[in-house]
Parts: C-alpha cells; structure tokens; sequence
C-alpha cells in the first residue's frame, strides 16, 4: 500500500504576479487538475478550481485533501475567466465557485454543454456554455462593465484596472474529451465533458481536465 500520510508531496506557497505585466507565459499548479495561467498581455484563467478540504456535497463527509491547498482564492489577484472540465465534485466546487464570484464579480465562467442550468440555480450568470469544437471571443476592456453591454456572451467586459493593458483579448475553444459526468446516482453523462483551448498574448494553452 503506498504511504498516503500527509504531506504526500512537498506542498509550496505559490507566487503570483502583482500585475498583469508580463512577457512570458506562467502556469501554476494549485493540486489536482487546477492551474493557474498568466498569459502575456494580461489575461488570468483558472482552470478546474477546487479549495474546500473535501470534494463532496457535504462539509463533513467525503473524499478528503491529502495535503492542504497551496493559497486560498483571496491570495490570487486577477481571475478574468474560469473553465471548468465537468461537473465531478473534485472539477466543480460550488463553494469555491461562490467565492470566486464574490471576489471577482465580472469573472466568466466557461462549461460544457448542459452546465449552465447549475450555475443558473446559484445566481452566477456571467456563463458561457459550449459545445465541443465551437470557439468563443472573450475581450476585456478597461471600461467598467457597468458601462458596457454585451451584444453576447463572446464578447465580455471586465472592467481591467486602468493601470494595466487598455485591452486583452483571448479565443477560448471547447475540444472533445473522454470521460464521465455526474453529480448525483441519478444524472450520470447528463452533461457533457471537455477539454479546452486558450489562446492569448501570442501563446495558446490546452486543458484536458
């Protein structure tokens, strides 16, 4: 049996960016299939976030970390766009996607097809739902959002602080993935899974999820 007594890797407070600065990409593992991705021009996209110590309906119960997560949200200072995988507990954390929400209110979600109508039960409606092999424009301006109105979902504001790029675009791609869904005994494969595509600031990224 392998020794699973904590920690079971060395665990590292990770660093991040004070601005949206940068000239090269960085990726930074946050356990399990999260990252964080720091494209040049500016734009941050969190992949498949999960901080809560279980990956389970219930606080109490359930499948439990082996070793802590490396920050909380509050330590991360930009998250524009949030993609998730599929709907597995250790994917879609719904309190981990609250406080995300609560800290970042003009973060667009992207999911696969069918996982809108969760997010629509919690409130959250800055959501893109795709289908595999469709492709989304996502552009940020330095306007507030407030003052901008979406013709659809393709095009977002997020109201960037002035002090960073004027303008970040990206094309986010929704790609064919091999897998399951479910979040009860009763909905399995009821919503679909993918894995995606980034592409900003010249460097294009691929999540499997």
């Amino acid at each position: 049996m392998p020794d699973t007594t904590p920690p079971t890797v060395p665990v590292h407070k990770p660093t991040f960016l004070p601005t949206r600065e940068t000239s090269s990409l960085r990726v930074t593992w946050l356990g399990h299939a999260c990252f964080l991705v720091e494209f040049p021009g500016g734009l941050r996209v969190l992949f498949d976030p999960v901080f809560t110590p279980r990956c389970s309906p219930f606080s109490w119960l359930g499948p439990k970390r082996f070793t802590e997560a490396p920050c909380e949200i509050d330590d991360i200072p930009h998250i524009d766009a949030v993609v998730i995988s599929h709907n597995h507990y250790d994917h879609l954390s719904h309190p981990t996607v609250r406080r995300i929400k609560d800290l970042h209110p003009n973060v667009q979600f992207f999911v696969p097809l069918k996982n809108k109508p969760w997010f629509d039960k919690w409130g959250i409606n800055n959501v893109t739902e795709m289908d595999w092999w469709e492709t989304k424009d996502l552009k940020l301006s330095a306007i507030p959002s407030k003052d901008k109105t979406p013709a659809d979902q393709a095009i977002v504001s997020n109201g960037l602080s002035t002090s960073g790029p004027q303008d970040i675009t990206a094309t986010i791609g929704c790609l064919p993935c091999q897998h399951t869904s479910a979040r009860t005994p009763f909905d399995k494969a009821h919503t679909l899974w993918a894995s995606w595509s980034v592409e900003s600031g010249g460097k294009k990224v691929w999540f499997g999820g």
